[in-house]
């Protein structure tokens, strides 16, 4: 969804708190911050031009950055979109510069130039060379006195098409028409965020060369101005080249501003607007006022601990458990005059507003009630102190937070003090803040899809009262035409030929896996796959990444048990340089040392993480359970095993057993099999074939079923429990049954064990269970889930009722599998939208040695599912007398009552598996 709020984001804290990626790989221990201490000097000209100055003799450069305080906030009425044509305006000649900007600082080797116009302030930045600071300075001085004489009228036509330009562009873009809606509804209409950045058409082209020049001189004078100076420079020699260069400047006048008018809303005010967009969306804001700024920091941790990705409440209750909605977030928007708090939702198609915000209200009442989980609230906050340490080594972004705090805060150091707020925060006054900021009233924004065809006129009056059947559904999925050939070589292609859109996607499947991986060291298949991009014979990681971003391709690769591939997309335009792509990175990498010292290197922090945040080792200890530790699928890698992985194992492992003999290239898209053969042999046609490693026979389970394993998690406010057995193999025969099986028991929404424990019992965001996939051998039926430590036993106790109930006294009834089926069978058209889908729904048949298109057929094998079938399937799977339990927990509140229940004899390991008493 596009971010409509009309507030401008604190540049430091947007740093401070990044995406959830970094998260992963810290210690969910809160360590002790240590102080940074950031030394800068700053100092006034006489004309009212302050300066930051920052020294970091590391590198022989200097950040320069000169940021007005003018943008589109202080436009009045008739002007708007002034403040960023002059961004534009900015970059044009001068009379003492006849030239553009960029050519004489490219000259000398200066990078990052750029300009950005913001509702609060406008800013110029770029990075030269020490030796070229003068001419930096120079330049910039030049253009803050003398910009307003060198304006033309051909100069101001130019600019002016270009935005005008930019600004229908701009209006092409899905969310546009949101944004106009928002800022409408939002702002009060004379509020200076109440419109956009870029500016009204009318207003652009009112704009006279006697307007522009006036604005310049009223706004672009040196006391308006804030420059810094940070890297290879000292406060004694700044002082001396600002003076020389900036002493001459007009200071300007003082310019009269709003400064603080936060929107009131006395209840909740909702919109709707339809417009070009796939899905629906929605979004919710509430207005910030900026007397409280350590507040607004602290709500920005509730946002990352509340919606931002995996694991947080709102992003599990709607993407993963209740499926109403694709993707979740959350934000804090800083301005100057107000801030605002904003969550946003994309709905899954089908689901209406109405679902999607009640999911949200519901969860939202759970946060307010317990706030976020201490293990999470820690993680986004190591992840954030780490983010920051790590980026402070670059003395042009210690340069802009400068700047920004100046700026925005009158405080150069702004960001740090916001580093001592976040450092301090607690779950509990997390809790208290967000429940009272996020109980205001708020504005709500649907956006809705237009619909593709006309509305036709309507014949009939529609009764009120009455809600509409649906009308015939459309549950048919029609795979493409699918069409096969062998290289001589044995590699093998299929190609599905769908000519919709001229893109192409494909997948090189290798039957090879970390089941082949002994000879070469635990890992070496993962890492085999995972670092092909890492570099080839021709390019290192950087030019190949610049290379199939100029072609349009992008990679994903990936290593299982028994299969691995590596895929690819590309235009049909550029069908020829995708495979000559794929085929460098595919058969020619170089696995450089380089890169692997760097996995090696994040091995120490991952294993840290670990074994700090025990819930983590739930499933390592459970498969471990279950299958026993000498089974493949039962081990746990420790430090020692992942420091053992070198490049020549790596190497060796892709030599021997990735080959065209072992593997088969999969195509779905705007290509034909003549195509696909013609391009397969000219890249892939001298590959050699390989004496690859058998598939392994796998040996049977040889966990102990009916025990209970404990492992310590001190401190823990919840749970997590994991609890199953070893089911069969998998039968294509009974697998409609059994999914039938698994959406009613635990894999649905509506499943017994969820509305159990999340909606009777409220002890859980959600909880679900299902048999995992495998083609061959023994599969694994778990349920899992995290539960209140408190109600841990009491959650057990319910789980394995519901269990025993399903398969004795409470079997599936013909409702149950009524709705599950033809919510299946309903749904199965939108999961076939794209080339993607078909790639995958392929190569995962030819996994299990299914036909292709073997999906077509799910609508009527659902249909013919009978409820004798389902009950009879279930008493052969679920088997509550052999559940093995896994419970990480803080044993102190949890291990006596669980040992109470009896429910089998009780272990207690370490996050590796092994026994402790």
């Amino acid at each position: 969804m596009t971010p409509i709020v009309k507030a401008t984001s604190s540049a430091a804290l947007a740093l401070l708190l990044l995406t959830g990626a970094a998260e992963r790989a810290i210690a969910q221990t809160r360590p002790e911050l240590g102080r940074v201490h950031i030394p800068y000097d700053t100092f006034t000209l006489p004309n009212g031009l302050k300066t930051l100055v920052y020294t970091d003799r590391s590198a022989p450069t200097v950040f320069v950055g000169v940021w007005y305080g003018i943008g589109s906030k202080d436009e009045p009425q008739g002007r708007s979109g002034f403040a960023h044509l002059f961004e534009h305006l900015m970059f044009q000649p001068t009379p003492d510069r006849p030239s553009p900007w960029f050519p004489p600082l490219e000259a000398v080797g200066a990078t990052g130039i750029n300009g950005m116009t913001t509702a609060d302030f406008t800013q110029y930045v770029e990075t030269v060379p020490a030796n070229a600071l003068d001419r930096a300075l120079w330049m910039e001085a030049d253009r803050m006195a003398n910009l307003g004489r060198g304006i033309t009228q051909s100069g101001l036509d130019e600019q002016r098409a270009v935005v005008k330009n930019e600004k229908r562009q701009g209006e092409l873009n899905p969310g546009a028409a949101s944004e106009a809606q928002f800022l409408k509804a939002y702002y009060p209409p004379d509020h200076p965020y109440a419109h956009t950045t870029i500016g009204s058409m009318d207003d652009l082209d009112r704009a006279t060369l006697d307007d522009v020049k006036a604005w310049f001189e009223n706004n672009y004078g040196a006391s308006n101005a804030v420059l810094v100076l940070a890297g290879d420079i000292d406060v004694a020699t700044a002082r001396e080249k600002v003076a020389r260069y900036f002493g001459g400047v007009r200071r300007g006048a003082p310019i009269s501003r709003t400064l603080q008018w936060t929107p009131g809303l006395a209840e909740i005010r909702r919109d709707v607007v339809y417009e070009n967009i796939p899905v629906a969306a929605l979004a919710r804001t509430w207005p910030l006022t900026n007397d409280a700024p350590r507040d607004n920091t602290l709500l920005q941790l509730a946002a990352r601990s509340l919606a931002n990705g995996p694991g947080t409440p709102l992003y599990d209750a709607l993407v993963d458990r209740l499926g109403v909605a694709t993707g979740m977030s959350a934000g804090v928007n800083e301005g100057q005059l107000t801030s605002a708090f904003t969550l946003t939702a994309t709905l899954k198609p089908g689901v209406t507003p109405e679902a999607a915000g009640a999911a949200i209200d519901a969860a939202m009442q759970d946060f307010f009630a317990t706030g976020p989980a201490a293990d999470r609230l820690e993680t986004v906050i190591s992840a954030s102190d780490v983010a920051l340490l790590r980026t402070m080594e670059n003395s042009g972004a210690i340069g802009a937070w400068l700047a920004d705090g100046q700026v925005n805060h009158g405080d150069p150091t702004y960001f740090l003090k916001q580093r001592e707020w976040i450092g301090a925060a607690t779950p509990a006054e997390i809790r208290t803040l967000a429940a009272r900021v996020l109980s205001r009233p708020y504005y709500e924004l649907i956006q809705m899809p237009t619909a593709v065809d006309p509305v036709a006129p309507v014949a009939d009056p529609v009764d009120p009262a009455r809600m509409p059947d649906p009308g015939p559904a459309q549950t048919r999925i029609v795979f493409p035409p699918i069409a096969e050939a062998v290289l001589p070589n044995g590699l093998k292609l299929v190609v599905a030929n769908r000519p919709n859109l001229p893109l192409v996607d494909a997948r090189l499947q290798f039957r090879t896996g970390s089941l082949a991986e002994d000879a070469y060291g635990r890992g070496t298949a993962g890492r085999a796959f995972s670092l092909l991009t890492a570099g080839t014979r021709r390019y290192d990681r950087e030019q190949l990444s610049r290379q199939a971003s100029r072609l349009g391709v992008s990679f994903a690769a990936g290593a299982d048990a028994r299969e691995s591939g590596v895929s690819w997309s590309m235009l049909k335009a550029r069908l020829d340089d995708g495979f000559a792509l794929a085929a460098e990175v595919v058969r020619h990498p170089s696995y450089p040392q380089s890169e692997i010292d760097k996995a090696l290197e994040a091995v120490g922090p991952q294993f840290d993480a670990y074994e700090r945040n025990p819930i983590a080792a739930a499933g390592p200890v459970y498969a471990r359970a279950i299958w026993g530790d000498a089974h493949p699928y039962g081990r746990i890698g420790t430090r020692d095993d992942a420091k053992t992985v070198d490049r020549q194992a790596i190497q060796a492992f892709h030599d021997h057993e990735m080959g065209p003999n072992d593997a088969t290239l999969y195509l779905v898209g705007d290509i034909t099999l003549d195509e696909a053969r013609r391009l397969a042999a000219k890249y892939f046609g001298d590959w050699r074939p390989v004496s690859a490693t058998p598939p392994a026979t796998l040996a049977a389970a040889a966990g102990t079923p009916g025990r209970v394993i404990l492992v310590d998690a001190p401190g823990a406010a919840q749970s997590s429990v994991t609890v199953g057995h070893v089911v069969g193999p998998f039968n294509p025969q009974t697998s409609a049954a059994e999914a039938l099986a698994d959406s009613i028991l635990g894999s649905g929404l509506n499943s017994r064990l969820n509305l159990n424990l999340r909606e009777a019992r409220g002890w859980t965001y959600g909880f679900d269970g299902g048999v995992s996939d495998a083609p061959t051998g023994q599969r694994v039926f778990t349920a899992s889930g995290t539960v209140e430590a408190e109600r841990t036993a009491d959650a057990m106790t319910e789980i394995r009722k519901e269990i025993a109930a399903y398969v004795a006294d409470r079997p599936a009834t013909q409702d149950e599998v009524d709705r599950d089926r033809n919510a299946r069978i309903l749904a199965l058209p939108s999961a076939f939208s794209g080339n993607g889908a078909f790639l995958s729904s392929i190569v995962g048949s030819a996994g299990y040695s299914l036909p292709y298109d073997r999906a077509a057929s799910s609508g009527e094998r659902l249909k013919a599912v009978t409820l004798d079938q389902v009950q009879a399937l279930s008493r052969q799977t679920y088997h509550p007398d052999r559940l093995t339990w896994v419970v990480v927990g803080d044993l102190k509140t949890i291990e006596a009552s669980v040992r109470a229940l009896n429910l089998g004899p009780v272990e207690v390991w370490d996050v590796y598996g092994n026994r402790l008493r």
